[in-house]
C-alpha cells in the first residue's frame, strides 16, 4: 500500500461528468467502465460491455457477462483501497476520479489489487459518495438479480408445461 495525499490544490481531476441512462444494464456497464478506469484493465474485449451509451447492443449473454463481471469487481474489494467515500473531494457530484500522480489528501491506496485470479495495478482513484455505489452497483445489479430469476422462473415454467402437456 501507497499512502497519498488528496487537497484542494494541485489536483489533476481525470474524470468528466457523463450521463449516463437510467437503464440497469447502462448503469452496470458504467460502473465496469469505471472500475477499468481504476484498474489495470485494459482487455480490449470488454469495450463492447463498457460502452454504456449503447447499453441496448447487447445480447442476453453479454448481459449475463456483465452481471457477472461487476460481482466480480464488487465495491467491496475496491473500497479504501482505489475506492474512497469522500464527499468533499466529489466536490458537487457522486463521484471524482484523480490521477494517482497528483494526490493531495492522506488515502491509503492498494498498489495492485488481486481480481479475477490476477493482480491488478492501480492506476486511478474515485471519491465517492455512498448514492453513487447505491445507484451504479447495488441497484441495477438487485435489479437485475430480479430480471434474470423472473427469467428462471418463466423457463421453468415452459419446461414444466412441455414436460406435462400431453396432446392425444
Amino acid at each position: 500500500m501507497a499512502l497519498y495525499s488528496l487537497g484542494t490544490w494541485d489536483v489533476q481531476r481525470f474524470s468528466q461528468t457523463v450521463n449516463v441512462p437510467n437503464n440497469s444494464v447502462a448503469k452496470c456497464m458504467y460502473y465496469l467502465d469505471v472500475v477499468c478506469t481504476l484498474l489495470e484493465y485494459d482487455e480490449s474485449n470488454l469495450d463492447r460491455l463498457r460502452d454504456f451509451r449503447n447499453y441496448h447492443h447487447l445480447t442476453d449473454d453479454e448481459i449475463r457477462l456483465l452481471f457477472i463481471g461487476c460481482v466480480a469487481l464488487s465495491p467491496d474489494l475496491l473500497i479504501d483501497k482505489c475506492m474512497f467515500e469522500d464527499a468533499e473531494a466529489c466536490v458537487n457530484s457522486l463521484n471524482r476520479i484523480y490521477e494517482l500522480s497528483h494526490v493531495q489528501r492522506n488515502f491509503l491506496v492498494a498498489n495492485s489489487i488481486f481480481v479475477a485470479g490476477r493482480n491488478r495495478r492501480v492506476k486511478k482513484i474515485m471519491a465517492y459518495k455512498p448514492q453513487w455505489i447505491k445507484n451504479y452497483y447495488y441497484n441495477p445489479i438487485s435489479q437485475l438479480t430480479q430480471q434474470f430469476q423472473q427469467q428462471r422462473r418463466y423457463e421453468q415454467a415452459l419446461e414444466y408445461l412441455a414436460n406435462d402437456c400431453t396432446i392425444s
